[in-house]
């Protein structure tokens, strides 16, 4: 993630984090969570837009587990209470964006805490425009200058308050201040606490009730005719101002009680919006989820049927194919004809005078060495089949120094797949059979005299064919099924791999009992540990080098693995330059096990020579005048390869041509007598 995935910075923490989870996916969801938490924190964040690729279904357990549920709606938003936001500093330079705010309408109980405060600031105002008009008043009723003004009219004598004159002009200034006062505080007012036009209207009652206490009334007096009209008396009767006052109380308080009534009841209608609202959304969401299911569902079932449709053909292919197989291999085995007489070896003469009575003039101890070791032995295949190597007390064929112990064993190749590289020199002898591994390993034992195999699982190399493990254990299987001679089972070199195949083969193959290779430093704990509770003998194998070859068996043998289970490859190379390195290093360790008493040392030594001899250049190059015969110089290259490896100490010896294999037997029964 942190090197292949672009636009993403996955910090180490993470990384550590999703190594040591033992749940992945758990982990995963826990640390998304985390950046969630702490993202919220940041002043200013108001929500977290969660993005998933390819894990989709993880998202609402994320959203869940960091409070972000259930999602916010416009609903929402218009019911939720109103909460303050810093305004962001804006740096010099940047861009102003502009930004909205939108006001939330309040729930019940701060609707009527509004209302209370609305209610409370009205009374203040209009009570300081009543003490202005009853200030007015008193100042005209003080100053004495108000006059009487009478005028007959008919029969009837109008008496004139000082409203009718230039006072009257003084109070309606006052009382339009006041009413002006109130307007101002009433807008305050609405703009301060979010009023809606219904909740200001309902205010402005209190305006109207106001202009009411303020304005006082014309007072028209009838006399009789002729009657003396009776002196002007100062205004301001203080009863009429209390029932007025009295009556405006109530106008005002019914006004009150009216616009809280509305606002409650929008308040209400509001919240049963938004529970209708809430309750549609989760019937649809339920709705949705159950068709969503319905339709996983489906999908899931019908990729069960295909998949077991396609299961079923491909066995139905598989038996078909097996049928073929074991219908082909019937007819080559009743066609099945001896090996050609152009692959017998002739056989060596040998002397049956002991060499200590051909060199009685010669003293024993200028010829013969004594030894202080001696190689273990190491038994492969099973029941009555069994083949035992090592045991040597002396170098190899040094039969007038000490005992050769086992004959040395050698085991023909073959491969689980066709192979591509070899020479027609090579695959005639196979070609019928080399597209299964069964009929080429029953044509190298019933046809070439194989006294054992070796099963090469190149076809898992990663970087060739790439086989499954599976696949390639069903095969080795079967050849350990098919044959009754000991068998090697050799992977393809890449230590991940050979581990889970060679793992899966012993789980196959039963109580049976094969030779596992090779175990390198890389996989030698995994492989060694099966080998050694199946009880499987096992190869050692190491790059030219007698150190790396000593510590190799000494990290099986603290492993618990018992060296008399265990043959050591050194690495080999074919005849010329190559052979060199190899003769020296193997001519050394059966040196250092014989003299020195080296019993890390002291196992056989195995060979993989063929696969080494025909890839190399000279093998594959034509029939002409200077190199000979192509067929007769392949067989010869590896025929005195493995000769070479005989006197280095070689007990067991891989090998491809059976000409090849009938010549060297032939050295080895002529010089082992």
């Amino acid at each position: 993630m942190k090197k292949f995935v672009p636009g993403m910075d996955v910090t180490d923490e993470v990384i550590k984090r999703m190594q040591g989870a033992k749940d992945k996916k758990q982990e995963g969801i826990n640390i998304c969570v985390d950046i969630i938490n702490q993202v919220k924190e940041i002043p200013g964040v108001a929500g977290v837009h969660v993005m998933a690729i390819e894990w989709e279904e993880a998202v609402p357990e994320i959203c869940e587990r960091a409070g972000l549920l259930p999602r916010p709606t416009f609903d929402d938003a218009a019911s939720a209470p109103d909460a303050s936001v810093p305004e962001p500093t804006v740096a010099a330079g940047e861009t102003v964006r502009e930004t909205i705010e939108v006001r939330t309408a309040v729930d019940q109980g701060a609707a009527d805490d509004v209302l209370e405060q609305a209610k409370a600031e009205a009374e203040k105002i209009i009570a300081a425009a009543r003490t202005e008009a009853a200030a007015f008043a008193g100042q005209i009723a003080q100053s004495g200058e108000a006059t009487s003004k009478t005028a007959v009219i008919g029969h009837c004598t109008c008496t004139l308050t000082p409203d009718d004159a230039g006072e009257h002009a003084m109070n309606e200034k006052g009382r339009r201040a006041a009413l002006e006062s109130v307007n101002q505080g009433l807008n305050a007012l609405k703009k301060a606490y979010g009023l809606s036009d219904d909740q200001f209207d309902a205010l402005m009652n209190f305006v109207d009730a106001a202009s009411v206490l303020n304005k006082e009334p014309e007072v028209l007096t009838q006399q009789p005719a002729g009657a003396t009209p009776a002196p002007v008396s100062a205004p301001a009767a203080p009863a009429a101002p209390a029932v007025e006052e009295k009556t405006d109380d109530a106008a005002v308080k019914a006004a009150a009680d009216k616009a809280e009534a509305e606002a409650k009841a929008k308040v209400e209608a509001e919240a049963q919006a938004e529970a209708k609202a809430k309750a549609e959304a989760a019937a649809k969401a339920e709705v949705e989820a159950k068709a969503k299911a319905k339709s996983e569902a489906q999908a899931k079932a019908e990729a069960e049927a295909e998949a077991k449709k396609k299961a079923a053909a491909e066995a139905a292919a598989q038996a078909k194919a097996k049928a073929e197989a074991e219908k082909k291999a019937a007819e080559a085995k009743a066609a099945s004809v001896a090996a050609p007489s152009d692959l017998d070896a002739p056989v060596l003469s040998t002397d049956e005078t002991p060499f200590a009575e051909r060199v009685t003039k010669v003293p024993a101890a200028s010829y013969k060495t004594a030894y202080s070791g001696a190689i273990r032995e190491v038994t492969m295949g099973n029941g009555d089949n069994t083949v035992t190597v090592g045991g040597a007390t002396s170098l190899p064929f040094h039969l007038f120094e000490g005992e050769m112990g086992n004959k040395p064993l050698i085991a023909m190749e073959i491969m689980d797949v066709r192979p591509d590289n070899w020479p027609d020199t090579l695959t005639q002898y196979f070609d019928d059979v080399m597209d299964s591994p069964v009929d080429w390993a029953k044509k190298c034992v019933d046809v070439y005299k194989a006294d054992a195999l070796n099963i090469w699982l190149n076809g898992t190399d990663p970087n060739g064919e790439n086989r499954s493990a599976a696949d390639a254990a069903k095969d080795a299987a079967a050849v350990i099924e098919a044959v009754d001679v000991p068998i090697i089972v050799w992977g393809c070199g890449n230590a991940e791999k050979d581990t889970e195949t060679l793992r899966e083969i012993t789980s196959l193959i039963g109580d049976k009992k094969v030779c596992l290779a090779p175990l390198e430093d890389a996989n030698y704990r995994a492989i060694g540990a099966t080998a050694m509770a199946f009880q499987h003998p096992m190869v050692a194998a190491s790059p030219i080098d007698v150190n790396l070859a000593k510590q190799l068996n000494i990290l099986l043998e603290n492993l618990g693995v018992p060296l008399d289970t265990v043959m050591m490859d050194p690495s080999v190379g074919a005849l010329g330059y190559g052979i060199e390195y190899t003769y020296s290093v193997m001519e050394r360790i059966r040196i250092a096990a014989l003299t020195q008493k080296d019993e890390k040392l002291q196992v056989p030594i195995i060979c993989n020579l063929g696969r080494e001899v025909w890839k190399a250049k000279e093998v594959g190059l034509p029939t002409d005048e200077m190199l000979g015969d192509q067929e007769s110089r392949g067989i010869m290259m590896e025929a005195i390869t493995a000769s070479c490896m005989l006197m280095a100490g070689g007990e067991v010896l891989i090998m491809r041509h059976p000409k090849a294999v009938n010549m060297t037997k032939a050295l080895i029964n002529g010089l082992a007598g």
